[in-house]
């Protein structure tokens, strides 16, 4: 029989934030992260222990876990959410995510995280989720060759997820063994990143 609520120790407990997509619609993610982050008075990525994050939640989930508070993140939105989406072709957005992900993200690595975080995007050939993870306690299987966010920088992996195919291109990202691996927004195998949690 299942502990009660009230005997359940707080160290027993795995805090799980997980934002999907859904492009302009991480003003409404930001807007109800603002009142959460309110509520705890301090930062939101010391209150979780994972942060999952699909196509734009997977640009607040990256924020957060490096140490951005959601006023900042409202900020960035503001400024530079327009300057992307309002370019009509593929090419012009996909180019202009590239540029903005590498201002905001420069070369950080998966090492920069403060807390455990997953930025799901698809993998083209297969339709299967490529989660882009730091820490090898969450590996499942293949523990031993493990590489935090496939060797990839944070920019690329938030790129990666935010590819919404047909309306950017599909997006490249080169793995730590020199491989090659074709990936799409997330939201094609997981709008809801939570449900991809054991991938």
């Amino acid at each position: 029989m299942p502990e009660p609520p009230e005997a359940v120790s707080a160290n027993s407990l795995c805090r799980i934030l997980s934002l999907d997509g859904g492009g302009a619609k991480g003003f409404c993610t930001v807007g109800v992260l603002k009142e959460i982050e309110a509520l705890v008075g301090r930062p939101l990525h010391e209150c979780f222990d994972l942060i999952f994050g699909t196509s734009t939640g997977g640009i607040i989930a990256a924020l957060l876990a490096l140490d951005y508070n959601v006023d900042d993140i409202h900020r960035l939105y503001e400024q530079h959410d327009p300057a992307v989406m309002r370019r009509w072709a593929a090419n012009g957005k996909s180019k202009a995510l590239v540029e903005l992900a590498r201002e905001i993200f420069g070369e950080r690595s998966f090492a920069d995280f403060t807390t455990r975080i997953g930025l799901v995007a698809t993998q083209w050939d297969f339709e299967k989720p490529m989660i882009f993870k730091p820490d090898v306690g969450q590996a499942h299987g293949r523990v031993n060759t493990f590489v935090p966010g496939f060797g990839c920088t944070v920019a690329d992996a938030v790129v990666a997820s935010c590819s919404a195919y047909p309306f950017f291109k599909k997006h490249v990202v080169t793995k730590s063994d020199g491989s090659r691996v074709e990936v799409i927004d997330g939201g094609y195998c997981a709008e809801h990143p939570a449900t991809s949690l054991a991938t």
